[in-house]
């Protein structure tokens, strides 16, 4: 399967998170135990975030200071708006910050893509902070979703949101005059923590030409047949797939109500933050309200997904969901997290990503990425590649050296690389006749590198890259912004104030 074209953005991923993790849970928990190797470590307590975390729509840094409010699409993760509602942590609060996906406005919608490839062999291991509380209306909404995609797909903007979370399509309100709002790019899979429930039925053309469908059907549910609960779709793409897959309920028939099994609430139960209280003390009431979500995808070919999570009632990680990952199984994955409000609202805050291969990488590891075209303002001439070169080993290397049969001009810094250290190499192709025929470029590299010790060869792992080189136009939901960033009666305001849409996300 062909690899994606990574975004031309580079950072260095804070450290010690994982630590920080473990420190916040009171038992040997899951996170404590991989074995794997660090891709991902972001705290999202300071004023920046590694830049390669894309922000889309509300979402926003607490760490920095406030600022212009974003707008609905993408940018580059800053300071929270002026105007908050809801009680959400002060501005300016590094190194106490959080990621703010949302605050209690509504009809807000926040996004962060990761569109940097990882390999679907060494398997995934995530951990993550999330907050879902505050709500300024009589139930809370809509919820946080984490999602995988093909990581041969570019990441440019999340699902649909509102009840699809941002990870799965919508059809507004199921109105035929309105337009039909694409999922993410490539889905994979899309793991909802739900507190409103809408996620986990079909309506809205949600899951819109799968064979198996929700237990709940394509009918509106008041309230939300899923509430609380952790909704897991699948493989989807544009306004076909994301089909419902599984969900901690103990009712999976068609005949409802649909009561979750989850041991604890995904929503924490803080009301209220005083309007002068300082970073820290912010970061003290909001302690006791997280839930820490623990996510496993096991290695390819036949992967395992398992969720755990710790609601913070001294128990620990908790094991809620088992399942088989969903066939094919791409090349690499792409991971994003999104959330939303309606008519109703909650806080959504994300904290401390810690992303690790599932089984240790080799010695020498090797990420080929692409790094824009070879001359300003002409497209599809000149490929420019970026090859991150990272010593995983235990001692130290020298003489890297990349081999890639179609890239030219290679070049690595010379010098130590010492154990834990990166190094980024170049190079370039030129585009040919051949290739424009063909329509893409797709290239193997691998690197090389001596020990110092004894001058022997250590040899990375294979890593794969695919340009589109003809420029396609774009599809018409990519100029539509505002239908894709909104939830659906953002998009129908004429519904906003009919209570029976109360319910709806």
């Amino acid at each position: 399967m062909r690899q994606g074209i990574s975004r031309a953005v580079a950072g260095v991923a804070a450290v010690g998170v994982a630590a920080a993790l473990a420190a916040s849970a009171g038992h040997t928990s899951a996170a404590e135990r991989r074995q794997g190797t660090e891709l991902v470590g972001e705290s999202f307590t300071g004023a920046t975030a590694d830049p390669r975390f894309i922000g889309y729509g509300s979402a926003c840094l607490t760490g920095a200071p406030r600022g212009a409010t974003p707008g609905p699409g993408e940018h580059t993760l800053a300071g929270c708006r002026l105007d908050p509602v809801g009680p959400v942590p002060p501005g300016n609060g590094a190194p106490h910050g959080y990621l703010q996906l949302t605050d209690a406005h509504n009809d807000q919608s926040g996004a962060v893509l990761f569109d940097s490839p990882i390999p679907a062999t060494d398997g995934l291991d995530v951990t993550f902070e999330q907050w879902q509380y505050g709500n300024t209306t009589q139930v809370a909404a809509d919820g946080i979703s984490f999602f995988l995609t093909d990581g041969a797909t570019r990441l440019t903007q999340p699902g649909a949101f509102g009840g699809s979370l941002g990870y799965a399509q919508k059809l507004p309100d199921d109105d035929p005059n309105a337009e039909f709002i694409p999922g993410v790019n490539g889905g994979y899979l899309g793991i909802g923590l739900d507190v409103l429930g809408n996620y986990f039925g079909d309506w809205e053309h949600r899951g819109n030409g799968c064979a198996q469908r929700s237990p709940a059907g394509t009918g509106f549910h008041v309230p939300g047949p899923g509430a609380n609960m952790v909704t897991v779709r699948g493989p989807g793409n544009g306004t076909e797939g994301y089909c419902w897959l599984d969900a901690t309920t103990s009712n999976k028939t068609t005949t409802g109500p649909w009561p979750s099994t989850l041991p604890g609430t995904l929503q924490g139960n803080l009301a209220s933050i005083p309007p002068d209280a300082t970073p820290a003390q912010a970061e003290a009431l909001l302690e006791p309200v997280k839930r820490t979500v623990h996510v496993v995808v096991s290695p390819a070919p036949n992967p395992v997904v398992t969720v755990d999570i710790d609601f913070q009632d001294g128990r620990g990680f908790q094991r809620v969901l088992s399942f088989a990952a969903p066939e094919p199984v791409p090349d690499t994955y792409k991971f994003g997290f999104a959330a939303s409000t309606g008519l109703f609202t909650d806080v959504h805050l994300i904290r401390r990503v810690v992303l690790n291969s599932e089984r240790p990488l080799g010695e020498l590891e090797l990420k080929k990425e692409f790094a824009g075209w070879g001359e300003p303002g002409k497209r599809w001439n000149i490929i420019r590649y970026r090859f991150i070169v990272t010593n995983r080993g235990e001692e130290p290397l020298n003489t890297i050296t990349i081999n890639d049969r179609l890239a030219e001009g290679l070049h690595c810094p010379p010098g130590i690389l010492a154990p834990g250290e990166s190094v980024t190499c170049t190079g370039s192709h030129t585009v040919t006749q051949e290739d424009r025929e063909r329509g893409f470029v797709e290239n193997t590299a691998i690197a090389t590198g001596l020990r110092e010790d004894d001058g022997s060869t250590v040899t990375s792992n294979e890593s794969s890259l695919t340009v589109e080189v003809n420029e396609k136009p774009k599809p018409k939901h990519a100029v539509q912004p505002n239908h894709a960033a909104q939830p659906n009666h953002a998009v129908q305001p004429k519904h906003a104030a009919q209570p029976n849409h109360a319910a709806r996300p």
